[in-house]
């Protein structure tokens, strides 16, 4: 997962760029990180590189991380964005620009962390991949970006995209792994579902794209806490 670092203080950018490495290791979380010592110099670069994450320092000289922040939303909608700030009351702002989170100074771990795996699981549930799936007569690559549930019953797994669906062999397991980082939560031992198409959840029952599927009673719990890791983003401070 490749991360920018926006921070023209060398000992803050430091500190970060030592969370980053530490989390990365305890995690076991392959994580790239490229930091920039202006604002100026980041949306320069950012036209021909791209970032899961952005972690950007409020207080920068030059062009300001707010301003910076509404810059980079006019090239990228997506991109998860978090503040770095001495003051809080400056990164409450960040619900303009539709950031996930802000961080204070002093940066300590515990903090830090947390907010880094809202903000992986957040950046993780938006990408797209394709995966190849075993059919009767060969392979079927599908995009996960379509992809609403995968059913198992028996010993037939089907692809429930937007527009069609597909029949499969294999397991809900082997799909499991083939979906795993994709934003994909098992709501009970027959259903994969895709978060980024659930709807609401009520009861025992969650809407994934309109289909109502049953969550089992052991499952509900982690599949709850799970679904709230991935949508407590979007600017809710």
């Amino acid at each position: 997962m490749k991360i920018a670092l926006v921070e023209d203080d060398n000992c803050e950018a430091d500190v970060l760029t030592k969370y980053l490495n530490r989390y990365g290791q305890d995690k076991q979380v392959k994580l790239e990180i490229t930091r920039y010592g202006s604002a100026e110099e980041f949306l320069k670069a950012y036209k021909n590189a791209y970032f899961s994450i952005v972690f950007m320092d409020i207080d920068l000289p030059g062009i300001r991380g707010l301003d910076a922040a509404r810059a980079l939303r006019r090239q990228d909608d997506c991109v998860t964005i978090i503040f770095v700030t001495k003051m809080a009351q400056y990164a409450q702002k960040g619900y303009e620009v539709n950031a996930l989170d802000f961080i204070v100074k002093p940066v300590n771990y515990a903090d830090f962390s947390l907010k880094l795996k809202k903000a992986i699981n957040v950046a993780r549930a938006k990408e797209v991949k394709s995966v190849l799936v075993p059919v009767n007569s060969g392979f079927c690559r599908i995009s996960t970006d379509k992809l609403v549930y995968v059913e198992v019953m028996g010993h037939k797994v089907t692809y429930r995209l937007v527009d069609e669906a597909i029949e499969a062999r294999g397991t809900l397991s082997e799909a499991e792994k083939k979906l795993e980082g994709c934003g994909f939560l098992r709501c009970n031992s027959c259903y994969l579902v895709n978060s980024k198409y659930v709807n609401k959840v009520k009861g025992n029952e969650v809407d994934v794209g309109g289909y109502i599927l049953k969550i089992s009673h052991p499952k509900r719990r982690a599949f709850v806490e799970a679904l709230m890791d991935i949508f407590t983003g979007g600017g809710r401070f």
